[in-house]
């Protein structure tokens, strides 16, 4: 079978998200503001290409009642594990509340489905895979602003050594978009 360029050869475990270029994904309190004014009518930075090849998405508790809170449902089309310590329970089929070990579900969801896994953050949860050499590749948007303060996304703001830079994509909003990909170790 010949493959294309669009079929995905093994599934990986991407985190998607912005920070600012002090390394921060949210400011004090929590506040995104700092990204509404790279909201660009007709621009997505190539979201909704990335989410074609999405089959199911990870995403921290905190992040994902933000964003229910900002009046948008959450890819109710796609299987999506909230990271939570609670126990809590969903009545949506697609969304599950996930408290366990991240590498056996990793690995379930791989040998499973034939698309990738979309990590949406939060900082906590990111930085958790990243430990434990889960996460395959990172989409970095780098917003051309210093928070000083709030949620940092890696320690220091530097992307882990373990990563090395594929592709860097500069938009017209002053947007930075770097792509990594975690080193092979032997």
């Amino acid at each position: 079978m010949i493959s294309s360029p669009n079929m995905i050869s093994s599934p990986k475990l991407i985190l998607y998200i912005a920070m600012s270029r002090d390394g921060f994904i949210a400011g004090a309190d929590g506040q995104l503001d700092f990204l509404d004014p790279y909201q660009v009518e007709g621009e997505d930075y190539g979201y909704s290409e990335f989410m074609h090849t999405i089959g199911s998405i990870i995403v921290g508790r905190k992040t994902y009642e933000t964003v229910l809170g900002m009046g948008y449902p959450y890819h109710p089309d796609l299987q999506v594990i909230v990271a939570s310590r609670t126990g809590m329970k969903s009545e949506q089929k697609n969304l599950v509340y996930y408290g366990g070990l991240w590498r056996p579900l990793i690995d379930q969801l791989k040998a499973t489905q034939e698309n990738n896994i979309y990590c949406d953050g939060g900082a906590e949860l990111a930085r958790s895979l990243i430990n434990e050499q889960l996460i395959d590749e990172i989409i970095l948007s780098v917003i051309p602003v210093s928070l000083y303060q709030g949620t940092l996304l890696f320690e220091q703001g530097l992307v882990p050594s373990d990563f090395e830079l594929m592709s860097k994509k500069s938009f017209q909003s002053g947007l930075e978009q770097c792509h990594y990909q975690r080193l092979l170790t032997f």
